[in-house]
């Protein structure tokens, strides 16, 4: 059997039909796909019943996807007004899951808000907005249209995980976030930044045998750019090894 990936999902309401929906894009399905994982996908679910437990007994490695803003509250702030209003069902089900993985040792990639809640699960804190850091280029919040657009370019850190799995020194990425990190969790290190303002674009920690996040959207790139792939590939990879 293939390695089995979990997937974070999101909660969408569907209007029309007065129900909820436990979502994911089809692209982190497919690019989980096509590096030869078999997806699988993760309600959100609060850990009274030991849900979190049973999620990663059943899996692999994990991908924490993208999404909306992770609730100040969580790293020790109040929320500006230019945070958006956050999801806190997702925001705690998803910090509880980190924090199991990483005591796990479970392999995980972060994807845009998931190297944020990675981070904050971690120790470690969030500009709220791009306002908050002088300097930041507004390249970072491209619309919604835009967003399978490469807009920026950043830099791959020599002598990184990430270096040696994409290959490559400097990319162009998609970019649609206007949060980023901050403050490094403990333990963490930055592996990629931009270009323009060499805001944190990758973060990942030494010592797991694989925990990796980047601030762009490989899933959106990965057919076109094989250095995109690689990083599903990679936490594929590592989840083979560590099922044994």
């Amino acid at each position: 059997m293939r390695p089995r990936i979990g997937i974070t999902s999101w909660l969408r309401d569907d209007s029309d039909r007065l129900e909820r929906w436990a979502a994911v894009r089809d692209t982190y399905v497919g690019a989980i796909r096509t590096a030869g994982g078999l997806p699988i996908i993760l309600p959100i679910a609060d850990d009274d019943s030991g849900v979190i437990t049973d999620c990663l007994a059943a899996v692999n490695g994990l991908v924490f996807t993208g999404g909306g803003d992770v609730a100040p509250a969580y790293y020790g702030e109040s929320a500006d007004v230019r945070c958006h209003e956050p999801d806190r069902e997702r925001d705690l089900f998803e910090i509880h899951l980190a924090r199991a993985a990483l005591a796990r040792r479970t392999p995980v990639l972060g994807i845009c808000r998931g190297l944020q809640i990675l981070n904050v699960a971690a120790g470690g804190t969030l500009y709220q907005d791009i306002g908050c850091r002088p300097g930041t280029s507004p390249l970072h919040a491209t619309r919604g249209e835009e967003r399978r657009k490469l807009i920026h370019a950043v830099r791959v850190l020599p002598g990184t995980r990430l270096h040696a799995i994409m290959g490559v020194a400097e990319s162009r990425v998609t970019s649609t976030h206007h949060q980023f990190v901050k403050d490094l969790a403990p333990g963490f290190r930055a592996t990629a930044e931009s270009l323009e303002d060499g805001i944190v674009e990758g973060l990942e920690q030494p010592d797991r045998p694989f925990l990796v996040a980047v601030q762009w959207h490989p899933e959106r790139m990965y057919q076109d750019h094989p250095e995109h792939l690689a990083l599903f590939q990679a936490l594929v990879a590592a989840a083979e090894q560590l099922r044994g």
